[in-house]
């Protein structure tokens, strides 16, 4: 893993603590050394289940994303990456922290599908503290485009938002996407979103994280979750989740 480029959430956001942060890390941008025939497999599977066109229901989404939500069990040879040991051991080097794949099966994984002319994603934070964002496959001039960080708090993002303002594309850092390279980003403190593409296509893996020592920095409540998927599909791991936060909690702080 060759680092690229790296910034402290602080010089981004202008705050110089976050004690809802789970690193000092706000984002670092990388050449992955990640198997190209597995890259590959995945990719290919990941071409088979994009929705048709005809079946667009992109404003129907949550964020307006178009999105696949627990890849790894429609794609299992996502979950080689997802656990490897040598994989997690380097980004949590690379975070600070130790981190872990996150546990709840509809949320620890995605494949993001970004499309020629369409707003890809809402302004957002992510519910999960970190994410790994792998571009599989990217073409057009743009060649696959970039994630917008706001350079604030994203406290004060979403209240310009709420007021109705635009945040203007100079208040943002724009964080390249290239196949070969791959992002890790603390997203639950960074208000961000995607350039839109004005020619050809990116087709992104997502794998979700979140620190082991604190696992209750989540922004994941089960409002928001329901907001993508099924109750059903996600009641039971959350609960569970939620009374092994609190058991760890109240051990760690005896």
């Amino acid at each position: 893993m060759h680092v690229l480029e790296r910034r402290d959430l602080s010089n981004i956001t202008g705050s110089d603590h976050d004690s809802t942060a789970v690193s000092a890390l706000g984002y670092a941008r990388y050449q992955h050394n990640y198997p190209a025939d597995l890259l590959d497999s995945i990719l290919t599977e990941a071409q088979r289940l994009a929705e048709p066109e005809e079946e667009d229901r992109s404003t129907d989404r949550y964020l307006g994303l178009r999105h696949l939500r627990a890849a790894h069990q429609a794609i299992p040879a996502i979950q080689n990456l997802m656990h490897d040991k040598d994989r997690l051991q380097a980004l949590s080097e690379l975070a600070g922290v130790e981190l872990e794949p996150y546990p709840i099966t509809r949320a620890a994984s995605h494949i993001n599908y970004y499309k020629p002319g369409e707003v890809p994603i809402e302004h957002h934070t992510d519910g999960a503290a970190m994410v790994e964002l792998i571009p599989l496959y990217t073409s057009g001039s743009a060649q696959g485009g970039a994630t917008l960080v706001y350079q604030a708090s994203p406290e004060e993002g979403r209240h310009l938002l709420h007021q109705g303002r635009q945040l203007e594309a100079k208040d943002h850092l724009a964080v390249p996407q290239r196949t070969g390279h791959a992002v890790l980003m603390q997203g639950r403190r960074l208000l961000h979103t995607a350039q839109t593409l004005q020619d050809g296509e990116r087709i992104t893996l997502v794998l979700v994280m979140r620190s082991a020592a604190e696992p209750w920095k989540d922004g994941n409540s089960l409002a928001r979750l329901l907001l993508d998927d099924p109750l059903e599909a996600v009641h039971d791991e959350w609960l569970r989740d939620q009374q092994y936060q609190a058991d760890l909690f109240r051990s760690t702080s005896k």
